[in-house]
């Protein structure tokens, strides 16, 4: 990684050998002050655009400006337009925050073709910086390649919810955990995810260990895997474990339903606290 204190002093340093002051550096530059002054803190690193220039003010090259004399002229030639030779994954995280996503994708398939492709640890270094579709057609390889799904967690912010609802979907479910799929569950379409879910209970994952999911999946999977818990097991314990993301309604016309067909009262002191007490039981006795 760059040493942004190290650039932000050598930039601080060289302006005032200059003698320069960072408004009058600013408009040779067409910059704010502000700018500079952040430059000199080494928060953020200059734009790839200006870092020419701005080695030309100063009389040093770009290499000496950003203190690496490997990637210095790497971001160097990226500037020129050209696309450099011999790139290696860290250089690219390295270089990303300076180049624009253009340059980043140039670069990014130089590396990739002369390296024969980067693993999960290069990706993920790499993720905040490349295309969603880039990132995914690297996932799925990388998969076809032994790496696990659980691995690609990491990814989740990175990708499009459709993207993360191919790869989850197509897999087995042997091949994915409750807790891989909850680090997905945020950045999935509610109705996929619950898709995926159903998938799980139908293959005898117990509805408890999805409650980690429950808060991002829609109404009608919800109430599907409720209705699991009473209609197929009579279990209201790992119904216990949803019933503070069901609809208050759709949960106590369930257990009404369960009442009516002979169920015992006594089941639902699991759930009770998420009933419509005065609802469930105005409505049982009037059916009665």
């Amino acid at each position: 990684m760059f040493d942004m204190t190290k650039i932000g002093r050598k930039i601080s340093q060289t302006r005032k050998n200059k003698g320069l002051t960072q408004m009058e550096l600013a408009d040779k530059l067409g910059i704010s002050y502000l700018a500079v002054s952040n430059w000199d803190r080494g928060a953020p690193m200059p734009d790839i655009s200006k870092l020419p220039e701005l080695a030309e003010i100063f009389g040093i090259t770009i290499e000496e400006l950003l203190c690496d004399e490997r990637k210095g002229k790497i971001v160097e030639e990226i500037a020129k337009g050209e696309t450099p030779e011999n790139v290696n994954a860290d250089d690219l995280a390295d270089i990303a925050p300076l180049v624009n996503g253009e340059q980043f994708k140039k670069a990014y398939e130089k590396a990739d073709s002369a390296n024969g492709g980067f693993d999960i640890s290069s990706i993920i270094a790499m993720a905040p910086f490349l295309d969603p579709d880039i990132l995914f057609e690297l996932i799925k390889d990388n998969i076809k390649n032994g790496i696990s799904i659980s691995d690609c967690a990491a990814l989740a912010p990175f990708l499009d919810e459709d993207d993360i609802s191919e790869l989850l979907l197509n897999l087995s479910d042997d091949n994915i955990s409750i807790h891989t799929l909850s680090a997905f569950a945020p950045f999935m379409e509610e109705g996929d995810l619950g898709k995926v879910a159903r998938k799980h209970v139908s293959a005898g994952t117990p509805i408890s260990s999805l409650a980690a999911l429950a808060h991002f999946m829609n109404k009608e999977d919800l109430s599907y895997l409720a209705s699991k818990c009473v209609v197929d097991n009579n279990n209201f314990e790992q119904l216990s474990s949803i019933a503070p993301f069901l609809d208050e309604k759709d949960l106590t016309d369930l257990v009404r339903n369960y009442l009516k067909n002979g169920g015992n009262f006594n089941n639902l002191s699991a759930i009770a606290p998420f009933l419509d007490m005065n609802e469930l039981f105005r409505g049982f006795y009037k059916n009665k």
